[in-house]
């Protein structure tokens, strides 16, 4: 089974880099909301339930789930970019 650290090294590198910052994170919840936060990062985690960006708040993100980090959009959401320009500019 391939694991987001072998699909997008580059920015799991990038998160790993992020933590202890304050980053802008935008990211989908477990009930696919959209969710944006500039919480420090704890640590990129790995465990037996998959790969999570834990928050100094003690969130757990699922790599998979996050859609950007400092407007960098991560791999399958490229074209959030618009959608949330056009969501912001309401």
């Amino acid at each position: 089974m391939e694991t987001y650290q072998t699909l997008a090294p580059a920015y799991v590198e990038l998160l790993t880099k992020a933590v202890g910052h304050k980053n802008k994170l935008e990211y989908f919840n477990e009930y696919r909301e959209y969710k944006a936060t500039a919480s420090p990062f704890k640590n990129v985690v790995k465990n037996e339930t998959g790969e999570f960006l834990e928050l100094a708040t003690g969130v757990q993100i699922p790599l998979s789930q996050i859609i950007s980090l400092n407007n960098v959009f991560f791999p399958g959401y490229e074209d959030y970019e618009e959608v949330l320009g056009m969501r912001c500019s309401r």
